[in-house]
């Protein structure tokens, strides 16, 4: 949920300390000129969530999402879930950024993160020009809790998502991070070589 890191378990990333965000003197003045319309900028809900507590975001957190999308649509709230996601990677996010940034693969040249794919969906990372997607599973694709919440069911939509939009999808687990790097990273220089032409 918004505010709170997670360990790629879902779980909260401990001794992680919340430190509210300090917009410039330049954001404060364009949030001015943009009076309630600010509430819909992607940053300023950035800074604002930044000044709640833990206790206050998790007590918000069953009902946040729900009253976003009343307040502003289905896409609206997905989209800044993606933020969220984008600027808070889980840990098996972040050695993928890392296996990819050794490979010389940097994002936003080679790939993006958290790119939408369909409305209220959006991959991982991906190489869109190549309609590529690679899927990065945590902990949580294996936890008995998500499985009880439907777990394998919103997969399965998502894998029927990425077939309508002639996406081809690679699945990398954190397994394969952990324990099957040097192979992982040589799927990953293959894939690269291929969509992007240049050998790495």
């Amino acid at each position: 949920m918004p505010g709170d890191r997670d360990d790629g378990y879902g779980g909260p990333l401990r001794g992680s300390p919340r430190e509210p965000l300090q917009p410039t003197a330049e954001q404060r003045a364009a949030w001015r000129e943009m009076g309630r319309e600010k509430f819909r900028d992607s940053e300023h809900q950035r800074y604002a969530q930044s000044h709640r507590t833990a206790e206050s975001l998790r007590d918000a957190g069953r009902h946040g999402y729900q009253a976003t999308v009343e307040r502003y649509g289905r896409e609206f709230a997905s989209d800044l879930l993606a933020n969220h996601r984008r600027a808070q990677p889980t840990r098996p996010e972040r050695e993928m950024v890392g296996l990819l940034k050794e490979l010389g693969a940097e994002e936003g040249r080679d790939y993006q993160r958290e790119y939408k794919v369909s409305p209220g969906m959006y991959a991982d990372f991906a190489i869109p020009d190549r309609k590529l997607a690679i899927e990065v599973h945590g902990g949580a694709h294996q936890a008995a809790f998500f499985l009880e919440k439907g777990m394998e069911a919103r997969e399965s939509r998502r894998t029927e998502t990425y077939a309508r939009a002639g996406w081809a999808v690679q699945v990398v687990t954190d397994r394969d991070l952990r324990e099957g790097r040097d192979e992982t990273r040589a799927r990953m220089r293959e894939t690269l070589a291929v969509s992007t032409g240049r050998r790495r």
